[in-house]
């Protein structure tokens, strides 16, 4: 259960680097392109765009990563609680045997 929480941190951070990187190498390319002002201001204004567009989708995965660890998580621990419940019903009901003297 762990290794699956830092298998999906993990993959988050490296498609979060992936986006920085991207965007960074987009930002560096159009400044350093021979280009009039008014050009360079679209090709940023496209490039900061995408890389919206870039972070929505990463978001979105990153969420459903986190949905899916929840619900593992949610689903390990309602089986602990049962099985702690039924242990402790089993050693209620022993303790009880013994107590009216019923064991040893």
């Amino acid at each position: 259960m762990a290794d699956e929480q830092d298998s999906c941190g993990s993959i988050a951070s490296f498609l979060v680097g992936v986006g920085i990187g991207a965007a960074v190498a987009a930002a560096a390319a159009i400044l350093y392109a021979p280009k009039p002002g008014a050009e360079v201001r679209h090709d940023l204004a496209e490039a900061a765009r995408d890389l919206g567009s870039r972070t929505e989708k990463v978001a979105e995965q990153v969420r459903d990563a986190a949905r899916e660890v929840t619900s593992r998580l949610k689903r390990d621990v309602e089986a602990a609680v049962a099985e702690a419940k039924e242990a402790a019903s089993a050693c209620a009901a022993d303790l009880e045997k013994k107590a009216r003297g019923g064991g040893g």
